[in-house]
Parts: C-alpha cells; structure tokens; sequence
C-alpha cells in the first residue's frame, strides 16, 4: 500500500483492489472515466477475479515463464492475468480507482502475424482503460499517485510500454498527464508501437482522441 499526499486533511492510500466491494465500484470509476460500456467493463473484472486469475501475471517471473512455455497461457489468459484494478482509499473508503492491462484491440490486429506475436503484444502492453478520482478529492494528487502507482506495476511486471487515450477537449486532463511526465501525441496522430518498443503494430486514435503513451526503463 503506498501513501498519498493528504486530501482534505484525510490520509490517502493507494494499493490492488482487495474485495468483491472494491471491485464492483470500478462500474463507477469506469463511467467516470467515460469508458464506453462501464457496467460491463466492471463485471469483467469482478468475474476474471471470480477465476482467481486478475492480476496473477503482473511479475517478471510470470513473463519469462510465458515467454519460455513453462506457463501455458493462452492470449486471454495472459490479458487477464496481466490486469490490474488498483483503489484509491480515504479512511477505508474507495475514492479513486484505475484499471489497466494489456490491449485486446492491439493482440487482435497482431495475430494475423502468429500467436507468438499476440502473446509478446499481452506481455510488454499495458494499456490505462480507466482513471478516476472521485468529485470532491480531485486536484490533490490521487491521480497522480493511482498512475505512478500503475506505472512502477507495469515495469516491474516487465512491460515495455503503457498507453492509453483520452478526449482531446479534455484540456485538464492533458495537463494531468503532461505534468506527470507522459508523452502526449498531437491530437488524432497513432502510435507506432514498431518504432517504440519493436512490436509490429499500430494504435490509431479515434476522431476526438488524444493518445498518450510512457517507455517504460527496463
């Protein structure tokens, strides 16, 4: 669990998202991070926890051994296991939320190219799908510490890169990444994961979307 600067004289802490509870209110924290189908994109991760699988994959050993045959893992398997639902906690109660993991979009359009391509893609991605502080403790570094959070996560799972997009009239929020150290494309442009980390695959951005990305330091 890692602290966070103090929010209205409330301790802030960060860390995986430990119940049922905590994981049902990433319905919220989806819809207000605008994620298209939040409702579902919620249940997902209380069903893949259901399994005993979220969250399983998010070691460097878990990679090596994927990547060596070891450990089985199919695709889906590996999205799974290598997502993570980390909260925002003031007092016991869940604030704050993020959920990341590998691309489905970015395995699917890699697998034309072998089911060794698709399975490097769910090892080295990570992909932000939700970032949101509840209204009343924004703009006191939850947010900030939920991404670094994520981020030391994501390299110490051995991914190469994380990503995400966001709305580009959305100028506070493209403050919000800018001031913590992520690289912003200009608005509309892809990202080209071939000339970043090697992997032979595109993002495009939606109309409206800005695509931000950070290498993660091996």
């Amino acid at each position: 669990m890692q602290p966070t600067p103090r929010s209205a004289g409330i301790t802030v802490h960060v860390r995986p998202a430990g119940s049922r509870a905590e994981l049902r209110e990433f319905t919220r924290w989806h819809r207000l991070a605008g994620v298209p189908q939040a409702r579902q994109a919620g249940r997902n991760l209380v069903d893949v926890s259901d399994a005993g699988i979220l969250s399983t994959g998010l070691t460097r050993s878990y990679a090596h051994s994927v990547h060596n045959g070891s450990t089985p893992g199919s695709v889906p398997t590996v999205l799974a296991a290598r997502t993570m639902a980390l909260v925002a906690l003031a007092d016991g109660r869940p604030i704050g939320g993020l959920s990341a993991g590998p691309s489905f979009f970015v395995c699917a359009q890699i697998a034309a190219l072998g089911p060794a391509l698709a399975l490097q893609a769910a090892l080295t991605t990570i992909k932000i799908h939700a970032l949101a502080v509840q209204p009343g403790y924004q703009r006191h570094g939850i947010g900030t510490a939920l991404l670094r959070h994520a981020l030391t996560t994501a390299r110490n799972a051995g991914a190469r890169i994380v990503f995400g997009q966001f709305d580009t009239s959305s100028s506070g929020v493209a403050a919000f990444y800018r001031h913590s150290g992520i690289n912003l494309s200009e608005p509309g442009a892809p990202l080209d994961l071939d000339a970043l980390i090697d992997l032979p695959a595109i993002i495009a951005s939606l109309p409206g979307e800005t695509l931000f990305h950070q290498v993660m330091n091996q």
